[in-house]
């Protein structure tokens, strides 16, 4: 194979998913491990393929069925050569890019693409987290708003929209350091400690600043704080300087991207974010197979709701 397919360049890639079969038979081999599997019963023994077209149908159940059934690619009048480019020019790139950019990169309609990067993004968000952070875990929240023409409070008491994170620190630089994030409907002690129980192993380092959110954690974790309040923001190991990055990289993509999330669309582009954050050292090969992985969500156009692209087009209010 040349060396620009495993590159995944753009040269490579349009060479590689030229066609519509090309693109299902990788998902075949991403999805199904390259052994069909019944979308209905889940039986994997006696699967036929039509050869006028490609259906499958199930010998146990009956169920007629293709790889795309139960993916985000499912009933969609998009060529799959589409959505594999938009996949990867999202997942893969360092910074995203907007719809309208992703319109004149395919040759879609920006309502066709802003639609593509919903569904795109709920697919990156398509995870379960099979293991605790744990060692080092650093804690912080960061606040957002829609309209920076409507005036906000400052600090915590604001009515932007806020968004908490762990980032585990790794020893090895060649690896990423796993970052999670969620929008949350506030920074108290209630919300964030069902959060931090969930999410990070007991008895781990807890890297925070002052914020009263993380108190009262003692008893199942250890803590070191650094009090940003008194300017101050490394005492020995005890810093939140990582995660402070990752939001300096998330402020960045919002504001020079994306603009003006909604409070309604927020968590798919924090999906987007932390999918690309958690991957960002891995080859793109491997990056586009992992988000290609997480693509068996099926999504529907009432659960995007259009309204918001409308909404989206009005312009400022001056």
């Amino acid at each position: 194979m040349p060396n620009a397919l495993h590159t995944l360049s753009i040269k490579g890639f349009i060479a590689r998913f030229d066609t519509d079969e090309a693109c299902r038979e990788y998902l075949v081999k991403v999805l199904w491990k390259g052994r069909p599997r019944c979308h209905q019963c889940g039986f994997t023994d006696k699967i036929y393929k039509y050869a006028s077209r490609p259906v499958y149908k199930c010998g146990n159940c009956g169920t007629q069925f293709r790889v795309t059934t139960g993916t985000i690619f499912e009933s969609s009048k998009i060529p799959l050569t589409d959505w594999f480019l938009a996949i990867k020019l999202i997942a893969c790139s360092k910074k995203g890019m907007s719809s309208h950019q992703l319109a004149k990169e395919i040759g879609i309609t920006q309502k066709s693409a802003w639609y593509m990067e919903q569904n795109i993004r709920l697919m990156l968000g398509n995870k379960e987290y099979n293991h605790m952070l744990s060692g080092k875990i650093e804690v912080d929240e960061v606040y957002m708003v829609r309209d920076t023409s409507i005036p906000t409070k400052q600090g915590h008491g604001t009515n932007k929209q806020k968004v908490f994170g762990m980032r585990q620190r790794n020893s090895d630089k060649n690896e990423a350091g796993e970052l999670r994030i969620q929008v949350v409907p506030k920074v108290t002690q209630k919300v964030l400690h069902p959060i931090i129980i969930d999410n990070v192993k007991l008895q781990a380092w807890l890297m925070s600043d002052e914020w009263g959110g993380y108190n009262n954690l003692t008893k199942k974790y250890k803590r070191g704080v650094v009090n940003h309040g008194k300017r101050q923001y490394v005492d020995g190991d005890f810093h939140t300087n990582s995660i402070e990055g990752a939001w300096a990289h998330l402020r960045k993509l919002i504001a020079g991207i994306y603009h003006r999330p909604s409070k309604e669309h927020l968590q798919r582009y924090l999906n987007e974010f932390e999918f690309r954050y958690n991957n960002r050292k891995k080859a793109l090969e491997l990056i586009f197979k992992s988000a290609m992985k997480q693509s068996d969500v099926r999504t529907r156009h009432k659960d995007i709701k259009l309204d918001s692209w409308k909404n989206s087009q009005k312009p400022k209010s001056k």
